[in-house]
């Protein structure tokens, strides 16, 4: 889940579809503050993918993003529309149902984003177009072979992302006592615990974000399990074939109750539940601080709001890697993104998938300073945020082994569940059996 619950700018004006195609572009870029120069190079490059091909037309797409992030996600878009002429009908929404019933009743729009989870249901049943089948190389040359690999399915890469947010540990380097360099996981809980002693807490762990609310526990505590049991064990639970009552799940359900409590949280339990994440993180850098530390995606430096405290890369936030329990899983990463697919494998969808992977298009995205991208082509000096750039350059190396869990591999059904499954255990821990049970309980009902 990106972070379209958060409503940062107003969404963009429906008169921009009176102007002409060029211009149209010119105007969305200049909404989200896309550089000119970048806008052109990627109208450059999908007119060398057009070719002497005379695409005409438009493509409907059905992404995850609204509001700015919508706006930020047609904007990098509309480069290809001012190039070939083709029209771009963009549409942000959560429910990938609508896209199921519409595969299902054969009238599919030509691109979607969906959860890898839901790729992997669509490709088996055939109704995808394998992007190796005709960008293989690009695909290659563009990202790593783990980053394929997450959006592929029985050895075809079905997927190109967007914005692609790994999960780090962020903390106020002016106020943080914990451990960092070579730390492990239990020395951050012994911290946790002696702050929660003396009557500091120190976690910043905002949940509150309407039907989703939880969502930041859950990808916290995939962090933890990621970092202790491996990518393996990640992705069996991921696709259900790890239980939710099994040891190792719910160990990690409670490695994620040792810090996120009552006493080691800003504003207690209670205060996590009802804060919403559009601010709930701004403890990290006000004045005084709110917290020391929260372990969440990339987004969360440009969700901290400039009347909390103006956010001072490397002087009042930054982040670390996650520390591991297992040293066999340091470089074990959790990442949050949702791959485009394509159901049409006409001239100018296909044109428009290679658009996507390409350098020129991704580095388009990449100075919107809203996401890290993937792209393995695109300078970590393209970014305009320092946080982003570091995130750039740690987490798309050939070091990372990037792996998805239950937040992306399961079903809408069952996240839901989950999400719901993390407020319920911090207001009362002692639901926790239950709770899983639950989930369990979901995840039989999913597969049926």
């Amino acid at each position: 889940m990106t972070i379209t619950t958060i409503s940062r700018a107003v969404l963009l004006s429906s008169t921009a579809a009176a102007f002409a195609v060029g211009l149209a572009a010119s105007a969305l870029a200049q909404e989200v503050n896309l550089d000119p120069a970048l806008v052109s190079a990627a109208e450059a490059k999908a007119k060398a993918l057009a070719g002497d091909q005379a695409l005409t037309g438009s493509i409907e797409i059905i992404g995850q993003n609204g509001g700015y992030e919508g706006a930020i996600t047609e904007a990098v878009m509309k480069p290809f529309e001012a190039a070939t002429g083709v029209k771009i009908k963009y549409t942000g929404t959560q429910d990938s149902n609508i896209i199921l019933a519409r595969a299902s009743a054969g009238n599919p729009p030509q691109v979607a984003q969906v959860q890898q989870g839901v790729m992997a249901g669509l490709a088996k049943d055939g109704k995808l177009v394998d992007l190796s089948g005709f960008m293989a190389d690009d695909l290659k040359a563009n990202f790593t072979d783990a980053v394929n690999g997450t959006a592929s399915a029985d050895g075809k890469v079905y997927g190109v992302y967007q914005g692609f947010s790994p999960f780090m540990l962020w903390y106020n380097p002016a106020a943080y006592t914990g451990p960092k360099d070579g730390a492990t996981w239990a020395d951050v809980v012994k911290w946790t615990d002696d702050n929660a002693k003396a009557g500091t807490p120190v976690w910043c762990a905002a949940q509150e974000a309407g039907p989703g609310s939880g969502f930041p526990g859950a990808q916290m505590l995939e962090v933890l399990f990621a970092k202790k049991y491996g990518p393996e064990k990640l992705r069996q639970w991921g696709e259900g074939t790890l239980a939710w009552t099994s040891p190792e799940v719910k160990d990690a359900w409670q490695m994620y109750g040792q810090v996120i409590n009552d006493a080691s949280v800003y504003g207690g339990a209670q205060g996590a539940l009802s804060s919403s994440i559009a601010s709930g993180y701004d403890g990290l850098v006000s004045d005084p601080i709110g917290c020391q530390a929260a372990i969440w995606g990339a987004w969360t430096a440009g969700l901290i709001n400039a009347s909390a405290g103006n956010v001072k890369a490397g002087e009042n936030l930054d982040f670390m890697a996650v520390p591991a329990s297992t040293p066999e899983y340091a470089s074990t990463e959790i990442f949050q993104a949702a791959p485009f697919v394509a159901f049409s494998d006409d001239a100018a969808t296909k044109a428009f998938m290679e658009y996507l992977a390409s350098p020129e298009q991704q580095a388009l995205l990449a100075s919107a300073d809203q996401w890290a991208v993937a792209n393995l082509n695109v300078p970590s000096t393209t970014y305009k945020s320092p946080l982003l750039k570091k995130a750039a350059e740690t987490y798309f190396g050939s070091g990372v082994s990037l792996s998805a869990g239950p937040n992306i591999l399961n079903s809408q059904a069952v996240g839901m569940e989950f999400y719901k499954g993390i407020v319920d255990y911090i207001a009362d821990p002692s639901q926790l059996d239950a709770i899983l049970q639950r989930l369990d309980a979901a995840n039989a009902a999913a597969k049926q």
